[in-house]
């Protein structure tokens, strides 16, 4: 069994074990939380499919009794997670897009890890040696990936304004949908107008209930519902409303104007 940490993996791995428990922490995450329970839900193919099977429960608890040599051997289980949802789903489906999702977030958290510090990813377990410098960041990441800036959004206008309470009923049934529900939603953001999300910094989260029970991290993120496009917010309206049992979006009718009041 791999492990104990290599001296120099100590660092890196917290940062992994920081977004494990965010991860963990969020509302749509059941389908990676604990493994597949393929016997139970009749998925007899699942083994065939899936080769090695990974959750996010299995490599929190490998982290916390220290069984990953290096942050780059944590990496790849993690990343095992989403590409074994991928393989064994249809693509485009919703088990599918909500790995495809994860599976973005996990590397742009991991790629400021690799910027920042040596990940180990020429370590063989064993290998006790501390070398001299990690490389530099400036060329190359830890994992010896060259890194590639990503091209700046252009935002897209909304070719007409939306009536306030068309955005404010946009905005509160997303409070209804399931976590996959949600996911997708986000994932078209991200696909086609990624400058109406903000990420802001993760809530700390703290189980009062438990003791000595580990602080963990959810990620925050807005979404500026009045920068969305309007073919695009009047196709997630549509899907939204239709989740929550409501009517899809239609052009609101203009109010027919009031009666004037009569001097007396």
């Amino acid at each position: 069994m791999p492990g104990p940490p290599h001296p120099t993996q100590i660092e890196p791995l917290k940062r992994l074990t920081k977004i494990v428990d965010a991860f963990l922490s969020r509302p749509d995450i059941g389908p990676f939380r604990e493994p597949v329970d393929w016997r139970g839900l009749g998925l007899d193919d699942y083994p065939k499919i899936v080769k090695k099977m990974m959750d996010l429960g299995t490599a929190k608890r490998k982290l916390e009794r220290n069984q990953y040599f290096s942050a780059t051997e944590c990496a790849n289980d993690i990343r095992l997670i989403w590409s074994n949802c991928m393989a064994y789903n249809a693509d485009q489906s919703d088990f599918w897009l909500l790995a495809k999702s994860f599976q973005r977030r996990f590397e742009d958290r991991y790629r400021k890890i690799r910027q920042e510090m040596d990940c180990g990813a020429d370590l063989k377990d064993g290998d006790d040696s501390v070398p001299d410098a990690p490389p530099s960041s400036a060329s190359k990441s830890g994992s010896g990936a060259k890194e590639r800036a990503a091209p700046a959004p252009v935002p897209s206008s909304p070719d007409k304004p939306l009536p306030v309470d068309v955005r404010a009923r946009f905005g509160a049934n997303l409070f209804l949908l399931s976590g996959i529900e949600l996911a997708h939603v986000i994932m078209k953001l991200e696909q086609e107008c990624p400058h109406v999300l903000e990420h802001l910094s993760d809530e700390v989260i703290t189980d009062e209930t438990t003791p000595g029970a580990v602080p963990s991290f959810a990620p925050k993120l807005e979404i500026n519902v009045d920068a969305i496009n309007a073919q695009l917010f009047m196709e997630l309206s549509n899907f939204v409303e239709e989740r929550v049992g409501s009517k899809g979006f239609t052009e609101p009718e203009e109010a027919p104007p009031r009666p004037k009041k009569k001097r007396r």
